[in-house]
């Protein structure tokens, strides 16, 4: 590539890929594709935030910060400053610095950014936005430009359902489904992720673009449920003939999925340089549920409200229904685990008098006792210890905005599920076997001045956004934790286009620039709550 020319990067996501399941299926000749661009490019490792949770790890891919910098720690803001937290959905309004999309439009550079979180409202970008996460009723208000939702409906035929998941069917998942519902749920994936790549190639066809990102979400959510039948290695879960079927369908869903890669690559065309990485990877988890808030309450930290009842069907959250805060008698409580996807706990300090909490400067060495307590729990089958490490807010989110993170992480030994609801006991068994995050995602290079076939030692996520900045010719701002993959470039590709980094901060422009609207509507919010509920996250 001249170093003159005008770059061009292609960033495909594909959320909770693993090395694990992709070099069987690149192997076995499903993913025939992505087996031939590994071949001629780069691999890694890609090491996930300490928590490997969705909203945090992508918006740190994006940004080049860690969380406790960019202040994303789950799909929702936690509000502790009355007299009992609150929680609202995570919104772009809450990235606290700039994303790789903003910072190539500052650099008038066009982007594409299309099935991202934290992307609504979408900022006013030189380019177009289709966010993540958005319910479907929303959806045509929720694009950028204005006009392109009603642009995709003409030219595609798009229903807005389409590129939202059937939440009735999710509702069901986060309990376990059976194997016809399990059919439903692949097929239901790998249709949403045909429409997505859809957009992504009409786009990329009429508006090509210096920055295309797409997210295929698809492989985490079929992971969660079918992890089993997809690992070679648990080949003993699928002996039936239906098991078999099962195994084929998510099969199907990776060589479909080949097939996008292919073409938008190819789209993209032979000057591209082209990413492809996950927020994280995946393993089957244990099969093990931690009731944190029951553990807890045994501790003498929390208080169940009036008439909260037991769970029985080994679930990690509650029904769309309800809202978690509703379980606890807030007036007894100092400690308790508010979402199942954080892993995490948070303790109430005393501020003033007559508040519930611990005493600011009693903070540290109650946490402290806290750890200990939760290293010092055991399996009583095994005797071992079902949390492998508690890490403080300090070891996990250190930042700016450091105390909106959990106080505590909890780590589980074997990659089992916290789960916020209130049981019999603290540790109850699941149901069925499931998939879980994993921290080593992975890292996908190809193009020109890209080494052949080479594996790198792990990358940190913190590093990918630097070197799509890197690709396209735009310095490194300063304030960014991560630095370029150098070692995924030729050095003669170096020498011609050294790495260059922003002299000083621009993020007070970035934040000028937020959009206008900055909360979904009452309804819409409440449409994502019930998804999260239903996925287990809240």
């Amino acid at each position: 590539m001249n170093a003159e020319a005008s770059a061009r990067v292609l960033f495909i996501g594909l959320d909770g890929a693993t090395f694990s399941i992709l070099d069987p299926l690149m192997l076995d000749g499903t993913m025939p594709f992505l087996a031939k661009f590994t071949a001629k490019g780069v691999r890694a490792v890609l090491h996930s935030t300490p928590h490997p949770l969705t909203p945090p790890a992508w918006t740190s891919m994006v940004t080049g910060r860690s969380p406790g910098e960019h202040g994303i720690f789950d799909f929702v803001r936690i509000d502790r400053r009355r007299d009992h937290p609150t929680y609202t959905l995570v919104t772009s309004a809450d990235v606290r610095c700039e994303t790789i999309w903003s910072i190539a439009s500052r650099h008038q550079r066009r982007v594409i950014s299309l099935n991202f979180p934290c992307m609504f409202p979408p900022p006013p970008l030189n380019g177009f936005v289709v966010p993540g996460y958005v319910p479907w009723t929303y959806l045509a208000r929720a694009v950028h430009p204005a006009d392109l939702y009603k642009r995709l409906k003409a030219q595609l035929a798009l229903n807005a359902r389409e590129l939202a998941t059937d939440w009735n069917l999710e509702r069901q998942a986060v309990q376990g489904l059976q194997a016809d519902e399990l059919e439903m749920w692949v097929k239901s994936h790998i249709d949403k992720e045909q429409r997505w790549f859809e957009v992504g190639r009409l786009l990329m066809r009429e508006e090509p673009s210096e920055l295309t990102a797409i997210l295929f979400d698809g492989a985490d959510r079929i992971q969660h449920l079918c992890y089993h039948f997809i690992d070679p290695h648990l080949a003993s879960y699928y002996p039936s003939p239906q098991d078999q079927h099962i195994r084929s369908l998510c099969l199907d869903y990776f060589r479909r999925l080949d097939g996008f890669l292919e073409e938008l690559i190819g789209l993209a065309g032979a000057e591209a340089l082209v990413f492809i990485a996950s927020d994280h990877g995946f393993a089957a988890a244990g099969q093990q549920i931690f009731y944190a808030n029951v553990w807890l309450q045994q501790q003498g930290y929390l208080a169940w409200g009036e008439g909260i009842p037991f769970d029985q069907a080994g679930r990690v959250a509650l029904d769309d229904h309800a809202e978690v805060g509703k379980l606890f008698d807030w007036s007894g409580t100092v400690a308790y685990a508010l979402t199942s996807a954080s892993n995490g706990i948070f303790i109430r300090q005393r501020r003033a008098d007559g508040e519930i909490g611990v005493p600011v400067d009693e903070y540290f060495a109650f946490r402290e006792r806290l750890v200990r307590s939760l290293l010092a729990i055991t399996d009583p089958k095994t005797d071992r210890p079902i949390i492998r490490q508690v890490l403080t807010r300090e070891q996990a989110f250190p930042g700016k905005y450091m105390e909106q993170a959990p106080d505590l992480t909890l780590l589980l030994s074997d990659s089992s599920f916290l789960s916020v609801l209130r049981a019999d006991a603290p540790l109850r068994q699941r149901c069925s076997p499931c998939g879980t995050h994993h921290p080593d995602g992975i890292l996908l290079v190809g193009g020109p001045g890209i080494r052949p076939g080479e594996t790198l030692a792990p990358v940190e996520i913190l590093d990918v956004a630097p070197t799509l900045l890197y690709g396209l010719g735009i310095p490194v701002p300063s304030e960014a934790e991560g630095s370029p993959v150098v070692s995924a470039f030729e050095p003669s590709f170096l020498a011609a286009r050294p790495v260059s980094q922003a002299a000083s901060s621009v993020e007070s422009e970035s934040r000028r620039a937020q959009p206008q609207e900055t909360s979904l509507g009452p309804d819409a919010e409440e449409q994502i709550m019930k998804r999260l509920r239903a996925l287990g996250y809240l």
